[in-house]
């Protein structure tokens, strides 16, 4: 039985994904100017961020293994090696200067596929921590306290990058996954979802996942529009330093965008934590796609620093409401024994869309006006939200949890 919403493994999760948020922030920042000083291109930079997303390939594959698992392991493994890796090309970084990019490269493929793992474990461990009329508002703490690390990353990554070097920056993020991994050990999980006798059949479980899937519209339509989005948010994800480089505005700028992004998202997790179950989650998600198609737009229309840092905090605004909800729609509509592969399923074919988009489009990064991807993300993002007002009306939560149990 799970325990209420304030008990110590759930305050020990929530300390420790905060801190983890905060060394992320301070990497993702540190690698996008470590690969952009380097090379002086957004083409590596979205090579670089490829890397780092092709292993979500194998994701459906790690989520048999998290639901047939102790959920500990996945999560602490994946800690351990993405700290051991951060560290190294952290190191590297203060040793030589410059870091070779197949080291920088190489590194980020092995930590994606850690996260690979610990993504769909994570799904599936936090309905393990709290009752279930506590899912929604520990998905929104959740996601307000991760957010609210990110800010502070994100502040100090700019200030680090400017008066150090990125090197440093990479450095802070692997002891916070060094310091993640420590938690866990605090942390109270069942030692596996599902007690099975059966041998271990790795097709034969994903392909029971993919049927349970089948059974809900919302469940098959979810991955479908969630390729569609990061297709189009990763090559925005990848201009966005070089916009800034060419505005003035260099790292710091972009670090004040990404902290109001973070910002807008603090805030979404805060209302969604007070709100808690007086909004069905699937509606809320509707609003957070229509908002974050206009705030695109508004990007596209007028590409300056003036207009790009508010518009900041409404994406953060609309991807809080759009993807908190999400994660305790999922948790409240899948049976926990398939959790693991539920997560890894939708994730893969979601992911998918960035490294396919990044590699198709990277030749174009540089030739391009660069608010064009504003442009395609407003038109994927409204047609995203389109779609998914189709599923609320074609089929109901409760009936499509009842057919899911």
């Amino acid at each position: 039985m799970t325990s209420p919403l304030w008990n110590r493994s759930f305050i020990i999760w929530l300390v420790g994904a905060a801190q983890s948020q905060f060394g992320t922030a301070l990497a993702g920042l540190a690698l996008s100017f470590l690969v952009l000083h380097q090379t002086g291109s957004a083409q590596q930079m979205a090579l670089t961020l490829a890397c780092t997303l092709i292993p979500n390939l194998l994701m459906p594959l790690a989520g048999v293994l998290v639901d047939r698992f102790p959920l500990k392991w996945p999560l602490i493994g994946a800690d351990l090696l993405r700290g051991a890796l951060q560290l190294a090309v952290g190191g590297l970084g203060l040793a030589w200067g410059d870091v070779p990019l197949w080291v920088v490269n190489g590194a980020a493929l092995l930590t994606g596929l850690a996260g690979t793992f610990a993504s769909p474990a994570s799904g599936a461990a936090v309905p393990t921590l709290v009752a279930p009329e506590a899912l929604a508002r520990a998905n929104g703490l959740l996601g307000s306290a991760s957010r609210g690390a990110w800010l502070l990353g994100t502040l100090s990554g700019g200030w680090i990058v400017a008066q150090w070097s990125p090197a440093v920056a990479i450095i802070g993020d692997g002891l916070s996954f060094l310091l993640m991994a420590a938690l866990m050990g605090w942390v109270r999980l069942p030692r596996q979802i599902e007690s099975r006798e059966a041998p271990l059949d790795f097709w034969g479980d994903l392909r029971g996942g993919i049927q349970l899937m089948s059974r809900s519209r919302m469940l098959i339509l979810t991955p479908v529009v969630a390729l569609l989005l990061n297709a189009s948010l990763a090559p925005v994800t990848a201009i966005l330093p070089k916009l800034f480089d060419h505005l003035g505005a260099q790292a710091t700028g972009y670090a004040t965008f990404l902290a109001l992004e973070s910002l807008g998202m603090l805030f979404a997790g805060m209302l969604l934590a007070t709100v808690g179950n007086r909004f069905a989650p699937q509606k809320i998600i509707a609003v957070g796609l229509l908002l974050t198609a206009g705030t695109y737009a508004v990007m596209w229309s007028s590409p300056v620093t003036g207009v790009l840092w508010p518009s900041a905090v409404g994406l953060g605004v609309g991807f809080g409401l759009g993807n908190i909800p999400f994660q305790t729609l999922l948790q409240q509509l899948v049976p926990r024994h398939f959790l693991g592969r539920v997560f890894s399923v939708l994730g893969m074919v979601s992911s998918v869309g960035m490294p396919l988009s990044l590699l198709l489009v990277s030749p174009w990064l540089d030739r391009l006006p660069l608010a064009l991807w504003f442009g395609g993300a407003a038109l994927a993002q409204g047609l995203g939200g389109l779609v998914w007002l189709w599923a609320m009306r074609t089929g109901g939560s409760v009936q499509e949890r009842g057919a899911l149990v």
